[in-house]
């Protein structure tokens, strides 16, 4: 099956072609159309709330009515090509100071927006490598020998999920995350797999969005999502909990929910 190309997804968001039969067929290129709209639409509001320092416009205005009230004598005395020259010179240099504090906000954000998305893929792929058998998976169902494994390997003991309702630990592992190690472990739901990963790192620098939903106790749940991967964090103490799946947000947050006190 032939997908469709960078220029067909512009074209139908850019409303120049109707969306063509095979989105209704194909979920892979869907799931990237609504992933291209979301970044069109974060692009949007990062150009209509950027605006230039008013110190720097301040600066600007004044220097350009300065170059304009010179002294009659002094402007006479130049040659008309070198006052010609002097005005351009001031207009480019206004026009390349208000066009660099327009771009390096952009910027900023365009590169705050792409680690997200990169943190956001790494904590999808230790969710998919979760869920293949390979060598540094810890298959157990108890806590205490989950403990024990973590507190081995992290130095650290995370808060595991009051297991009910048909969910069950199938086991731990430790991983990457932006090149540090991390430590996750798996639970089995009867909606599907999902991984929960504790990192360091807090919800908003890796682009997670804040949910309606407020626990009991005042935490926040945060939410996500990539590819075919629904994701959602919660802070707890120095540590964020990510439930990674291929399920519905509010079944993470569920599973989340039950790390609480």
């Amino acid at each position: 099956m032939n997908h469709l190309t960078d220029e067909q997804f512009e074209d139908i968001m850019q409303g120049e072609v109707s969306p063509p039969a095979h989105l209704n067929r194909c979920k892979d290129c869907r799931e990237h159309l609504v992933e291209k709209q979301a970044m069109a639409e974060k692009l949007r509001l990062a150009f209509r709330s950027v605006q230039a320092d008013t110190a720097l416009a301040d600066r600007i205005r004044r220097q350009l009515n300065l170059t304009a009230t010179v002294p009659q004598i002094a402007e006479h005395a130049e040659r008309p090509w070198m006052h010609r020259l002097h005005r351009r010179l001031w207009s480019g240099l206004a026009a390349a100071a208000v066009l660099l504090a327009v771009l390096i906000p952009i910027g900023l954000y365009l590169t705050t927006a792409s680690n997200a998305s990169a943190a956001q893929a790494e904590l999808v792929k230790i969710h998919q490598r979760n869920l293949k058998p390979h060598s540094e998976f810890y298959n157990s169902t108890d806590p205490e020998k989950l403990a024990e494994y973590f507190k081995n390997k992290l130095g650290f003991t995370p808060a595991f999920p009051c297991i009910g309702q048909g969910m069950s630990i199938r086991g731990c592992c430790v991983a990457h995350f932006r090149s540090r190690i991390v430590g996750s472990y798996v639970v089995d739901t009867p909606q599907g797999v999902i991984s929960v990963i504790i990192v360091t790192d807090t919800p908003q620098s890796i682009g997670m969005t804040r949910m309606s939903e407020q626990t009991d106790h005042g935490h926040t749940f945060w939410s996500g999502s990539f590819a075919r991967c629904n994701m959602v964090t919660v802070r707890l103490g120095d540590y964020s909990y990510c439930a990674v799946g291929e399920v519905p947000h509010e079944i993470l947050a569920q599973l989340l929910s039950r790390l609480l006190p």
